[in-house]
């Protein structure tokens, strides 16, 4: 057994090749990976690696590998010590599309367009009620989602989106003590400040690391497996780090295609999958554009699905 660690933020990659679409992951400084065949092409590894609580593997660069005498880390996929999810509650507030306030909140205006994923039967009748999500939201001329003085919310809008969808996304989360008092056993009354905290794509990236399998996200590797799944009816979610943790990371969501909104392909393989985000530009339905493999930005990303 050959097990090399990783000498600074480096790409996993679903071939020995730098191209467009075959980024699956990115390991961070010491990540253990095991190699499994060798060089399978001059100067690339083919190896198996432990990311968050996902067992994968890939091609990396051997440049960045290093030998080591530590082991691969132990299969973590087991669900976490079981943590409520927590929604910011708005009390008497009328939290809408229009308003550009209450973005801490999740929506509750009259008549909103709310359904659950697992409640619905049918592949078809799915895709139907994430497209009709995107279009009542509508990201590009709702306030809620406006870009403006030097703030973006593609955080909100993902939030959005999962919750109108039945899936859990954190608009806020548990402070590190109530989590405690929750593993203890504890009630808690959410109270902002005091035990829930606002949670930016950053901090929501690492939040899927650690509790995403536990609230029903699956992570995936492979972007054509990813929008294959998500036209089934589910929701994908793509969530990236910024390597300088004050400036803003970002999050999408992975929709389905249809007649008029496809991936981008190449051949049967999707390089780019059909996404819906806010942002510096607030888009229903794009692709072509993989963001999160700009190195020079992000240090790290994931793609999930949930349904």
């Amino acid at each position: 057994m050959n097990n090399f660690i990783t000498t600074d933020f480096l790409n996993l990659r679903n071939q020995p090749a730098i191209a467009q679409g075959n980024v699956i992951a990115v390991m961070p400084p010491d990540t253990v990976v095991e190699s499994l065949n060798g060089e399978e092409a001059p100067g690339w590894l083919k190896v198996k690696v432990m990311l968050g609580k996902t067992l994968t593997q890939g091609f990396a660069s051997r440049k960045f590998l290093q030998s080591t005498s530590l082991e691969l880390p132990e299969d973590q996929s087991a669900a976490a010590t079981a943590i409520p999810p927590v929604h910011y509650p708005p009390g008497d507030r009328k939290i809408s599309r229009s308003q550009v306030n209450g973005r801490a909140y999740p929506l509750n205006e009259p008549g909103l367009l709310k359904v659950a994923l697992d409640q619905i039967q049918g592949v078809t009748e799915k895709c139907a009620a994430i497209h009709n999500l995107v279009e009542y939201l509508d990201v590009e001329h709702s306030a809620r989602y406006a870009p403006g003085g030097g703030s973006t919310y593609c955080n909100i809008y993902a939030y959005d989106v999962a919750y109108c969808l039945g899936a859990f996304l954190p608009r806020v989360w548990w402070t590190a003590g109530a989590i405690v008092q929750l593993q203890q056993g504890q009630t808690l009354v959410p109270k902002y400040d005091q035990n829930i905290t606002e949670y930016t794509a950053n901090l929501i990236c690492n939040w899927f690391d650690q509790y995403g399998v536990s609230f029903g996200w699956q992570r995936l590797f492979d972007l054509t497996a990813m929008q294959n799944e998500v036209n089934k009816g589910k929701l994908g979610i793509i969530v990236g780090q910024r390597i300088n943790m004050s400036n803003p990371g970002h999050i999408v969501a992975v929709v389905p295609e249809n007649d008029q909104h496809v991936a981008k392909r190449n051949g049967t393989t999707v390089i780019s999958p059909l996404q819906s985000q806010a942002g510096a530009r607030n888009k229903k339905y794009f692709s072509g554009l993989n963001w999160w493999e700009d190195s020079s930005r992000f240090k790290k990303f994931g793609c999930w699905i949930f349904g």
